[in-house]
């Protein structure tokens, strides 16, 4: 069926004038509508949204079990989440945002998730439905993209990480970004909603557990037809750093020297073991994840900023941006 309809990539759109553009969309949403599923999986659609209260407690299940039943569990800024479907882009930090966001969500949402990892964490969450992409696979990842896009157009969320890989750096506030997430969301014609976790850690133990998590959902960006998205993305940015700073902040920076080189260790340890649960290869991750850093699998329980032997941050571009956000949003 694409054969009498031809995709275009976002440079080939870039070209197109204003009434050209409008028209392509129009008939790229009808495409879309009529065009079959093709890395969702059954049930997504009809079977998954009656679904939401079991899936919710397999959330919370999960949750606990990666935690303690104790666990201090805290989600704020739903009342920026507008009627109708919505993109939720994460930020990403471990295996437990697949879950964390669940129960706080009364929407139903479907998630993009990772084709091939651990056969059990897919089942655990196939009750709300999965969009399956492969990484490294273009032909996948372009019938995923087509897939989430009808799905939004017929009115269900979707649940996105846009950095595409765990973000474990002690100073980045997120990975490099693609603008997939942001070209979804207006080809669908619906907002994208930044949502940020941030999880607290107690390292006196000799496993780093969780002991705190707290959700923060983000004003909507709204992406029009003719928004750059370069602009956009900046836009997120900006939403999704200072969601995670202002939660940092609001929990308490933990100073670099407090934590011993045996806390390091120990959650590398259980960083590495997590990633072996999930079957991520890191050779692989870094190769497919946008712009992939060597330094991507650090620790990130350690929010604050590089600092020399006198106490004063250190000039990096990371510093200048934290601090931008900083003077820009907190007082």
């Amino acid at each position: 069926m694409e054969s009498k309809f031809q995709v275009l990539s976002l440079r080939e759109e870039d070209k197109l004038g204003k009434e050209a553009k409008e028209q392509y969309y129009a008939d790229f949403r009808e495409y879309v509508s009529h065009r079959p599923l093709q890395t969702t999986t059954p049930g997504a659609r009809k079977v998954a949204p009656k679904l939401k209260k079991i899936t919710g407690k397999i959330a919370v299940a999960v949750t606990k079990a990666f935690t303690n039943p104790n666990i201090e569990w805290i989600a704020d800024g739903q009342e920026n989440i507008p009627e109708g479907p919505v993109v939720f882009a994460y930020n990403h930090q471990g295996i437990l945002d697949n879950f964390v966001w669940i129960p706080k969500v009364d929407k139903h949402c479907l998630i993009l998730h990772g084709a091939d990892v651990n056969r059990l964490l897919l089942l655990c969450q196939i009750n709300t439905g999965l969009v399956l992409v492969k990484k490294g696979d273009a032909q996948n990842n372009h019938d995923a993209k087509l897939d989430m896009i009808r799905l939004l157009m017929e009115g269900h969320s979707i649940t996105y990480f846009p950095e595409g890989t765990w973000n474990l750096s002690p100073n980045k506030l997120h990975l490099p970004l693609a603008y997939g997430f942001l070209d979804v969301a207006r080809k669908a014609g619906v907002p994208v909603i930044p949502v940020a976790h941030d999880y607290t850690y107690d390292t006196s133990t000799p496993k780093a557990t969780i002991t705190r998590i707290h959700t923060r959902f983000g004003a909507p960006i709204f992406v029009g037809i003719h928004d750059a998205l370069k602009e956009k993305l900046e836009e997120y940015k900006e939403a999704i750093s200072t969601l995670e700073y202002t939660l940092m902040e609001e929990k308490g920076i933990t100073p670099r020297d407090s934590v011993s080189n045996l806390d390091y260790m120990n959650f590398m340890k259980g960083s590495i073991k997590n990633l072996q649960l999930g079957k991520l290869d890191l050779d692989r991750e870094r190769k497919y994840i946008f712009d992939a850093k060597s330094d991507f699998y650090q620790f990130f329980h350690i929010n604050d900023v590089p600092f020399d032997e006198e106490g004063n941050e250190i000039d990096t571009a990371e510093v200048q941006k934290i601090k931008q956000i900083r003077s820009r949003h907190l007082i």
